[in-house]
């Protein structure tokens, strides 16, 4: 008898990065913890010192792989591939990515809609991130680069 095996689904493969992104997300959370945490001779942690850590995802509407990194900031550092220009962006934005400055420049009009993920830490403070934009090349823009990975 030949098994009936048809491909996932999107819904299926949806579901399968948000759970690969919670199970980073509390590995992540756990390191963020213990690098807030004060030592008995400082009673409160510096602002610089505290955590500031994201698993960031780009998600394609229709299909496709799922591009994720991590990202982790004062140190710059992480899977990211320019961890140091995301964090400076992140920085001017006080950590906000709906208060990211975009970048100007051309893009095409064609329609490929992505969702640009977001879990994390800014300087100790839970964060969190989802938009979706009408290309991959809008996405660059509107996020100056973060998601480009």
């Amino acid at each position: 008898m030949i098994a009936d095996v048809s491909p996932p689904s999107y819904k299926e493969e949806f579901m399968t990065t948000f759970r690969r992104i919670g199970i980073a997300l509390t590995c992540l959370s756990a390191t963020a913890a213990g690098l807030t945490v004060a030592t008995p001779a400082q009673a409160r942690p510096v602002e610089s010192q505290s955590a500031s850590a994201f698993i960031l995802a780009v998600v394609p509407e229709f299909g496709g792989p799922t591009s994720m990194a991590t990202l982790l900031c004062d140190p710059a550092g992480g899977t990211h591939p320019d961890p140091v220009a995301a964090c400076y962006v992140l920085r001017i934005a006080g950590g906000d990515f709906h208060a990211i400055q975009g970048v100007r420049g051309p893009c095409t009009m064609d329609y490929r809609p992505v969702t640009a993920i977001a879990y994390g830490y800014w300087r100790g403070t839970p964060t969190s991130y989802s938009e979706t934009f009408t290309n991959p090349c809008l996405m660059e823009r509107a996020t100056s680069g973060v998601f480009n990975f």
